[in-house]
């Protein structure tokens, strides 16, 4: 896991006396496909944010497959895009707040074309299911 020091020295924070930082980067920035924080979250984070339980107060999963058009997709992207804004703004606003109001949350959000690779196996050559094994 990385420290302090080294986000500091990638320049993703700037660290402060007494192990205090200030985030070098926008709230709502967006990572470069396969870039090196895109690669960071996934080497560090990503175990690390998904073993929760997601039950806490004020947390939720979920995971939502269909097929829609193209068009339709753009829409939902930049719908995601103020949801993220809106939770940066929201964020700001409430700095002022003493810590026993407030608790730190993440937000992820993503939309990609995927489909869960034992689904993916099934699918014949024109994208539509085939039955499923049988057993």
């Amino acid at each position: 896991m990385l420290g302090l020091a080294q986000l500091d020295r990638l320049g993703l924070i700037e660290l402060k006396p007494q192990n205090r930082y200030r985030l070098k980067v926008a709230k709502t920035f967006r990572w470069r496909p396969n870039g090196p924080v895109m690669q960071f979250f996934r080497e560090h984070g990503v175990s690390d944010y998904f073993s929760g339980g997601f039950d806490g107060d004020c947390e939720l999963l979920s995971l939502v497959h269909g097929q829609i058009g193209h068009a339709a997709a753009w829409v939902f992207q930049e719908r995601l895009q103020r949801l993220a804004e809106d939770f940066a703004r929201q964020h700001r606003a409430d700095q002022r707040l003493p810590a026993a109001q407030k608790r730190p949350l993440t937000l992820v959000l993503g939309m990609r074309a995927w489909l869960f690779a034992p689904l993916r196996a099934q699918l014949r050559p024109d994208g539509e299911a085939t039955s499923p094994p049988a057993g």
